[in-house]
Formats: C-alpha cells, structure tokens, sequence
C-alpha cells in the first residue's frame, strides 16, 4: 500500500512518456531516512515494465561500496535476468564494438586478451564508454530505465561510468532513476554531485548547500517524499491490525512515528506480533514500543556517518527542547561552523526539523538515538549537558533531568544542580519529582557527614507529602551526622506530629534526647525557644494517651492563662497540643476551646503545610465544639491550594478534615464521600494515613451507617493493634456490626472493650468516643434497664461537662429511649431542645424520630415530632429512616401533620423576631443558638407560610394568627 504518492507517480509516469517518445531524462527521487524511497522506486519499476520498458536496475549498499564497478555489475545482470539470450549477446556485441572504436592502442593491447571481455576487466576509462555503448543498443530496441536505489552508497568506478550515459541521456530513450538520503555526507563525493548536476550548476564554491537543488534540465525533476498524515497512518493501522482503530491509538502511533513509513510500519509490525489491537487502552503500550529492527537500521546510519554528525545527533538528543546550534557545537565538540554543517547534515537526511534545531520524526527516534550511544559517552555527555544548560540560565529541573540518568555524578557541581532542582519541583508542588532529584544526588559516593545528612533532611521535607514512613527513615538517619543540635531538632520539625507515630522507628526517643540537649543549653536566642516550644508541642502529642502525661499536660495548659499567647508558631503549636488534651480528657468546656481555636486559625494561613503542624487538631476540637463556620472557609481555602501544589497526605489530611466539619454540620453524604477520596490517597507508598486521620474516617463511616467499612479501615491501619483509640474505634465498629446481626451480648462486649480502651487512657470525651450510650442501648435490649440507665447516664454528664450541643443531645436521646414512664419522654424533650440549638440537623431528625417512637409520648406529640422527623429526613436525604416514618404514618396522623403544618415553637419565635427587622446574628444572640439555626427556622416558616421571603413575613403571621383564633 503506497498512501500520499499519487502526485510523485503521475510526474514518474509522466517522464516514462517522455522517455517513451525518445527525450531520455533524470528523475531523483530523495526524502528523509525511512521516508519509503526505496518502496517508490518499486512502483516505479512496475510502471515501467507495463509500460514495455526494459528495467535496469542496481541496489547501492555500504557493503559493496569498494567493489569496483559493482553497482554497473548489478546493472547488467539484472538485464541479463530479464533479457533473452540472443538480444543480450547482440547488445554486448554492439557495446563491445563501440568500445573498440574508441579504444586507444594501449586500451586495445589489454583488451585483446578476449574478444567479447567482462564488464569488470574494463578501465575507468572505457567503462563509461562501453555502458553507454550499452544504454544506446538496449535504447534503439526498446525504451530503458536504468534505477540505482541509495546512490550515494555507489562504488566510485560505477559512478564514473554512469557519468557519460547521464550527460546523453536527452538523445536516447532512457530515464534515469536515482535514489538519494539528502544529508548523507557521500552525497557531497564529486561524482554524486555530477551525477545529480549533470549541467554543472548552482553548487556552491566551498562545495557546501544541497547538490540536489541544483538547476536541472527541463524534462529532469526531483521527488520529494515526506511523512504520512494521519489519515494515511489511520489506513495503515487499519490494514495491519485488522481492526477499526481508536483515534487514541492513531494519534499515538502518529505521534511515536512522526508519519515516517518506516518507522510506523515497524511500530505496527511489532504491535501485531504483541497482539495489541487498536484501542485506547493498548495505545501506552505502543507509545513504548521500540521493534530492533529500527534499532538495526539507525545504528547502520549513524556508524556510517562521521563522528562530528553522529556526536551532533546524540547532542541534539539530549539537549531535547534546549538545543539550538551553538549548544550543539558547544556539546558535540565542534566550532560553530562546524556545528552548523553537522546539524545541517541531520536535517537533510531527515532527522531534525525544517523549522527548529530538534529531532523530528517521532519520538521513537529519539529515544533510539539515546540508546544507540555508547555508556560511557552517554554519561559524559550529560555530565557536561547538565553544567552546560545550568550555566546558561536554563530551568535546573532541566538540567537536572540530564543528570537522572547517568551512571556516576561529577563531583559537588552535579549535586547542587540535583538540589536546586529539588527545591523547584517543590515550589511548584511536585514534591515527587523533588524527592526524584535528592535520591539522585544521594548516590553520589563522596557524600558523607553532615552533606550526606541535609540531603535526607531536604528528602524527608518533600517526602513526608506522598511517603510518610520514608521520610521518618531519613530523619532518624540524619539525626546522628548533624553536628548542631539546632539542625537536628531543625530536622526532626520538619515531620509534623500526625505523621510521628511513637512505634514508628524510635521517632519519640530521637525527639526527647533532642529536647532535653536543647533544654540544657539555656540562651536567650528566639530561635531555639521557638525550636523548643515546637518539639514540646510534639511531645505532649506523642504522649496524649498517657494519663500521667495528660495531667502534666492539663497544669501546663492553666498555667498559661485564659487568653494564652499565640504570636509565633511554636506558641501556636504548643497551646493546640495543649488544647488537644484537654479536649480528650474532657477538661476545659467546648466554648473556651473553641475560641482558643479560633484564634489559632486566624494566625494560621489556610496552606496545604498546616498539615505538618497542629492546625489540624485544632479543626478536630472545632468540629467537636460544633464551631465550624470559620474552620469551613479555612479548609476551602487550604483545600483549593492543595489541588494546585499539594501532595497526596496534604491533600488526604484536608479532606479529613473537611469531613469532619461536614459531620459536625450533619452533611453526612458530603463528608462520606470526602473521607473516600481521603481513603484513595492513602497508597502503599504513603505509609497509610495518620493516625488521627484513619480515626476520622472510620468515625465517619459509622455515622454514615457503614461500620463495615470503618472496620475494614482501621483493621489495615498499621498501628491499630498498638494505638489505644484505634483499637477502641476498632471495637466501636465491631460492636456496631454485631447489633445489626442481633446479637447484642457481644455487641455489648465489643462497647465495654472499647471502654475499657479509652479510659485506660484517660479519654473521657463522648465526642471522641460515645462507648458508653451504645453500651446503654445494648443493656436495653437485653433488658438490663437499671444498667443501660447508668451507663446512658454517665454519658449525658460528661456531655454536660463538654457543653457541645449535639454530644449531649446524643446523649440525652439515648438515655431517654432507655427511660421508662413519662420521664422518657421528658428526657428526649430535652433532647431535641438542645439539637435545635446546634447545627446538626441529622442528629435533630433521630432525636424527633425517638421521641415520635417512645411509647410513653402523648399521641399529640408523636404525631408533630413524627411531622418534624419527616420533613428532616428528607432535607436531610436519609431514605431507610424516610421509609420507617413513612411506614409509621397512619391516615389519621397525616391529617394531623397537614393540620400541624403551624409554625412550631422555635420557628414562630423566630419568625416574630425576624418580622420586627431584627438580622439573624441578633436573633441568635438574643436566643442564644446559632445564626445557622436561625436560618433553617426562618427557610421551614417561609416554606410553611407559603412565602418567599421575609417582607412578607409580618402579613403571613397576622393571617396565620387570625387562622389559628377560634
């Protein structure tokens, strides 16, 4: 299949013709390496011999170039193949003849050893006489081509004889095809040049330019082939594979060839071999192809070229988008000139660009290129690349690229470009490609000490964004070669205390023994104050599940006053570590957290490295104080950064925390599918996620209702078994799974276990873990009233104690479901009073749905809350809790929930409020909940009112009033 040559055939055919009718001409036929010169010339052939020319034809090769008079030999023999004997011994005889005519004595002494001698016993001088002796007998009978493919490869005698016939050829019936690969520096021998300018023009003095572009004679012409379009490479890949291809895949092979025949029909033989079929999916894998044959045929060019041209074409390889002709001399070791011709040379024969100084057709070619050079070249000259394009003012990441793949680095120079390089790639938020560099640069063998050291350092920074536990290994490596104890406490901040698991390598040893070398060497330098505050912070992390660190913990925290200071970040670290074992302990009221909170936050910028901080426990204490709104907007912001430079764990901790913040709001779809993009980050190579972050999602998860999930997360956890609140979550979910099997005495083993757990540790926050609440629930089933009012009990007042809103309305559901008589029904009364408070709307639909469902709850009531519980559910798009209650209403209840279609009490405070001008941030002061609240009443009175907005809120009200009098 010969695609895009129609136009050069029809000019082919066209000289046939004209041979034809007596008016012999030359036809060149040249184009790029693998452009399919050689396919054309066998159309050609065929045109010719259906059109009854007599078909001579030779096949130059490097193998044969010393062959004297070879090429002529090829010439003959294949007339002889096609001839009959008697018309090939007539035209012998004629050329014979004629040789004799113009023999001089001596030329006849010789040749009278025979009477009819071969064709290689002739002189240079009388072989052009006696081929073109031939040409003129095999002409006068019939009309000839005489084909030379790759003639620049031709023998110097061969060209010599064909010179004569080529200057005559306009008075006789022969057409001259010759193939050529412009560039090739044999193309520029004498005799190729006067064959290919029979006329002796346009060549430039100094003997440079192209030959081919040479005036011609009218009737000769030159053929120029190029690179298939990407219709043709579609047919192509059509015909090979057998299948209609994806476009992925064209453009692929498109893109991998550069539209070369050759080197596409080698990618798409190769493909075939493999079994790949055209589709996207196996299109990765044909952009990797790389068919040894092609490796065969560029290795043979390059050999065949001299050393200045191959050196260009490895300079222009790795020099890639950087190359430019100065830089390719600099590299190949060649003056400018010299660098020009060479690059010169390249483009010709088709291997670089019309339009710029790169390698073209296909990056298949240069990845070819690049194998084809020999080891140690390679490494020395990328050695020099590198040095060459960082002196230059090119991008170090460019360079740096250069030194990824060389066998040994060059000494200190060599390094420094890595580690420039590395800290690019993480200002551009691609800590992977950093940690790339600096473990290039660690192999260098004269690293050693304190360089060797900083180097892990800088490779546990960008490390500890996708690799967690890698990045614990180089700190704990590095610590021993720092000399100063300020780098090495430097070192150990450098990894933020989610990530410093104490099981994990010995981490908290190495940190203590730092701080107390710290400690003891007392200065008044703000900086090792600052070192110390931050490594204190980490400490009372790494010790939170201590009790007797916790107690230490709780005096420091008061020691520091009401209003503690948060100006520098070791003050702001230190005071959330602080906060965060109060908040587990249960010992300082959510409000005054929440405020200490907030103020960390505003000193904070929403970046993706507060990750590497304490920032994100001071989300966690918001989100159990039910304090969200400004930690929301932080997070958004923080997130929309760490899409831009953010690595996995940075963007894996947002996540978490936003799902934590989405939960306490009560968006539970929203923080479930938060928490599985969180999971999906999470990747062998990170090490898996921070503790605090696997306790998030699993706590998610269960308030998502899929336990199953939370206890596949924390089972693959790899400190579950050795963390205290891990293993009690991990119980939690267990328990949970359990109940929903009906079995509630192991459930009730699974709660009590998880108890157990978290306070052995000192944990008494039911905002970290409600055990005690599914415990009392459990004891209800089974009857044990007196212990599920205990335990349910024991939950509501340590809620009492946090003063969270949806903690202890929780708590306050749970102990009323457990409640007998009419103090049930008081309890959950409570309850929903203190939900409406908070913003937590699902947690407000169980605590209706509870006392709609308590038995001991006045008909009037069920049947509102039960009203309520609806409208909730499907706000809140809860569907299995939606079709309980809708299972629950009865005919007589719906009528009642249309007629209870008034305002309830909340809402028509509310409302009045609102109706006199009053904004919602006063309304909520003056009622003491949140403006959040305030909104979601003012939206259902609206709703219920059959309004839009608030101007007409007072008519609406005056009209419900007058409605509502009997």
């Amino acid at each position: 299949m010969l695609l895009e040559r129609e136009s050069a055939l029809a000019q082919a055919t066209a000289a046939l013709c004209r041979t034809k009718g007596g008016q012999g001409s030359l036809l060149v036929v040249r184009g790029p390496l693998g452009v399919g010169r050689s396919a054309f010339l066998e159309s050609v052939a065929a045109i010719s011999r259906d059109h009854g020319f007599v078909l001579l034809r030779a096949q130059a090769s490097a193998a044969e170039e010393r062959f004297r008079l070879g090429v002529v030999g090829q010439l003959v023999d294949s007339l002889r193949g096609i001839t009959l004997p008697g018309d090939m011994a007539r035209w012998l005889r004629q050329a014979n003849a004629v040789r004799r005519e113009s023999s001089s004595g001596a030329a006849l002494a010789k040749g009278a050893r025979s009477a009819d001698p071969r064709w290689s016993e002739l002189s240079p001088q009388l072989a052009p006489c006696w081929l073109t002796a031939l040409l003129s007998a095999v002409s006068e009978a019939r009309p000839a081509v005489l084909m030379v493919d790759d003639l620049q490869w031709a023998d110097t005698g061969s060209l010599q004889a064909l010179s004569l016939s080529v200057a005559q050829r306009a008075r006789r019936r022969v057409l001259f095809v010759f193939s050529v690969l412009p560039g090739d520096v044999r193309v520029r021998r004498p005799h190729v040049r006067d064959l290919l300018d029979p006329e002796g023009c346009a060549a430039e003095p100094n003997g440079g330019g192209d030959p081919l572009r040479s005036r011609a004679k009218a009737s000769d012409q030159i053929l120029e082939l190029s690179p298939l379009g990407l219709n043709s490479v579609r047919l192509l890949v059509e015909k090979t594979l057998g299948d209609a291809p994806d476009a992925v895949f064209v453009e692929t092979v498109a893109v991998r060839s550069g539209g070369n025949p050759l080197l596409l029909q080698a990618v798409l033989d190769e493909a075939q071999y493999l079994r790949l079929r055209p589709t996207a999916t196996d299109a990765a894998v044909a952009a990797t192809l790389r068919p040894e044959r092609l490796r065969r045929r560029l290795d043979a060019f390059l050999r065949s070229q001299p050393d200045h041209v191959r050196r260009s074409a490895y300079a222009l390889t790795l020099l890639g988008a950087a190359a430019d002709e100065r830089f390719v001399a600099r590299l190949a070791e060649l003056d400018e000139e010299g660098g020009a011709r060479a690059v010169e040379a390249l483009r010709l024969a088709g291997l670089v660009d019309q339009r710029a100084c790169r390698l073209t057709s296909g990056t298949i070619l240069r990845d070819l290129v690049e194998e084809n050079m020999p080891a140690q070249e390679r490494t020395a000259m990328r050695g020099v690349t590198a040095e060459l394009l960082h002196r230059t003012g090119h991008p170090a990441e460019l360079a740096a690229e250069q030194l990824m793949a060389v066998i040994s680095l060059r000494g200190p120079e060599a390094v420094q470009i890595l580690r420039t390089a590395a800290d690019s790639a993480l200002r551009r938020g691609s800590p992977r490609d950093s940690a790339r560099y600096l473990r290039r640069a660690l192999l260098d063998s004269s690293l050693s000490g304190q360089h060797r050291a900083r180097l892990l350092v800088d490779l546990a920074t960008a490390e500890r964004s996708f690799a967690t536990a890698a990045a614990l290994r180089h700190v704990v490596e590095a610590a021993p070669l720092l000399e100063c104890v300020q780098e090495r406490a430097d070192a150990m901040l450098r990894l933020g205390p989610l990530q410093m698991d104490p099981p994990s390598l010995r981490i908290n040893v190495i940190r203590a023994a730092i701080t107390d070398e710290l400690r003891q060497s007392v200065t008044e330098d703000w900086v090792e104050r600052e070192l110390v505050l931050r490594l204190e912070a980490r400490e009372h992390i790494l010790s939170a599940q201590d009790p007797t660190h916790i107690r230490r913990a709780l005096r420091r925290f008061r020691d520091l006053g009401p209003c503690p200071r948060l100006a520098t970040k070791g003050e702001r670290e230190l005071v959330t570590s602080l906060m965060h074992i109060a908040f587990v302990a249960n010992a300082v009221p959510a409000e005054q957290l929440a405020k200490s909170c907030t103020r960390v936050l505003e000193h904070e910028p929403p970046t993706p490295e507060h990750v590497h901080t304490t920032a994100p426990l001071a989300v966690n204490i918001l989100a159990g104080a039910e304090q969200t709104a400004g930690a929301a907007n932080w997070l958004r912001e923080a997130n929309r950064l760490a899409h831009r430079r953010g690595g996995d764990v940075e963007q894996a901790v947002i996540r978490c925390e936003q799902a934590l913040v989405a939960l306490a709001d009560g968006h539970r779809a929203y923080a479930r599918d938060k928490i599985i993009q969180a999971d999906a980050l999470a990747g062998p190579e990170t090490g898996g996620l921070p503790t605090v972050c696997a306790a998030v999602l699993s706590i998610v998860a269960m308030h998502t209702d899929e336990p199953e999930l939370a206890e596949q997360l924390l089972t693959q956890h790899r400190l579950h078994a050795e963390n205290e609140y891990l293993t009690a979550l991990l119980h939690l979910a267990r328990g949970t799974l359990a109940a929903r099997r009906d079995e509630p005495r192991t459930a009730l083993g699974h709660y009590r276990t998880a108890g157990r757990h978290i306070e052995q540790i000192g944990w008494k926050n039911p905002a970290v873990l409600p055990w005690s609440s599914c415990a009392a629930l459990m004891h209800h089933r089974l009857g044990e009233h007196e212990e599920a009012v205990t335990a349910a009990q024991s939950e509501v007042n340590r809620a009492r104690a946090w003063g969270s809103a949806t903690p202890l309305g929780r708590s306050l559901v749970v102990l009323g479901r457990v409640t007998s008589g009419r103090r049930g029904p008081e309890l959950l009364e409570e309850a929903v009073t203190v939900l409406e408070k908070g913003n937590n709307g699902y947690e407000l639909l169980r605590g209706f749905y509870a006392l709609a469902t308590h038995p001991d709850t006045r008909r009037n009531r069920r049947s509102t809350a039960l009203g309520r519980a609806h409208d909730l559910a499907d706000e809140h798009d809860v569907p299995g809790l939606a079709e309980k209650i809708r299972t629950r209403l009865t005919e007589g209840t719906r009528k009642s929930i249309n007629r209870d279609s008034r305002l309830t009490p909340s809402e028509l405070r509310v409302a009045r409020l609102a109706s006199t001008g009053l904004s919602n941030s006063e309304i909520a002061s003056q009622l003491g909940t949140s403006s959040r609240m305030v909104e979601k009443h003012l939206t259902n009175a609206y709703r219920k009112l059959g309004i839009s907005g608030r101007p007409e809120l007072a008519r609406a009200l005056k009209r419900a009033d007058a409605e509502q009098s009997p």
